[in-house]
């Protein structure tokens, strides 16, 4: 009668398979970097042998298919990755990706956010990615500012990242807000101030309903056309931002 595995054999058989796994995704990636997409996939086949429940190995399988793009083949895997772990980031990441380049805007938003939750904060180039892409599909669906912060958080956890970095330099303007896409920079900056100061000398953050934000709106308006244009208006474009600046917040409008 054969002896029971020992400790350490039991030990080392874990070991080889972990070490099989390691180099299979190693090896993996690089056949999707060399688009061989076959050979990618075949290798994730071998591996979910070993480990059928695998939910890395099963995100990355369903990634090859994202990169070739069969999108529907990639959502299909990435929903099946998602029964068996429904807080798995990756999977929640990948997902956003095919919902973005399907243009379901919104869908892919909400896998993003869902991600974030779930990625721990030592997994920094993973939520940098993330914000990244977080902040395309904003832009999509016209929340610009929302998506700016989403790319400036995106730096914070990977300073190097180079596309970031060309993204808010062409989607920002001088004020460090979303260009405006009608070329009203100067007057969306003035908003954003004196919105900000109401709301301070309110002592809150929010506005109490639409009628107060239609209210303050309308007197920033007059304010800019009254005080600013009238006043300033020939001079704006020669004027430094600083100076923008300190004129805005000198402006009394309420």
């Amino acid at each position: 009668m054969p002896a029971p595995p020992t400790p350490e054999m039991i030990r080392n058989i874990f070991e080889e398979i972990e070490n099989t796994r390691t180099m299979g995704i190693w090896l993996a990636s690089k056949y999707v970097l060399e688009h061989r997409y076959k050979a990618a996939k075949d290798m994730f086949e071998k591996l979910l042998q070993l480990s059928p429940n695998d939910v890395e190995i099963m995100a990355l399988y369903a990634n090859v298919y994202c990169v070739e793009g069969k999108l529907i083949e990639a959502e299909n895997r990435l929903n099946h990755v998602l029964i068996l772990n429904p807080n798995y980031p990756l999977a929640l990441y990948f997902l956003g990706y095919v919902y973005n380049a399907k243009g379901e805007y919104e869908k892919a938003i909400n896998m993003y956010e869902t991600a974030l939750k779930y990625f721990s904060e030592n997994e920094k180039m993973e939520k940098a990615d993330a914000y990244q892409n977080l902040g395309f599909s904003l832009w999509e669906v016209k929340r610009r500012e929302e998506a700016i912060e989403a790319w400036k958080t995106s730096l914070k956890y990977n300073p190097e990242q180079k596309n970031v970095k060309k993204t808010l330099k062409k989607f920002t303007n001088e004020y460090g807000m979303a260009k405006s896409p009608v070329g009203m920079d100067d007057y969306w900056a003035f908003v954003d101030f004196k919105r900000k100061e109401f709301l301070a000398n309110k002592d809150r953050d929010y506005f109490k309903g639409l009628d107060e934000a239609k209210m303050l709106l309308e007197k920033i308006t007059n304010a800019w056309d009254n005080e600013i244009i009238s006043k300033s208006g020939s001079k704006l474009k020669r004027m430094k931002t600083k100076e923008k600046v300190k004129l805005f917040k000198d402006t009394k409008v309420f």
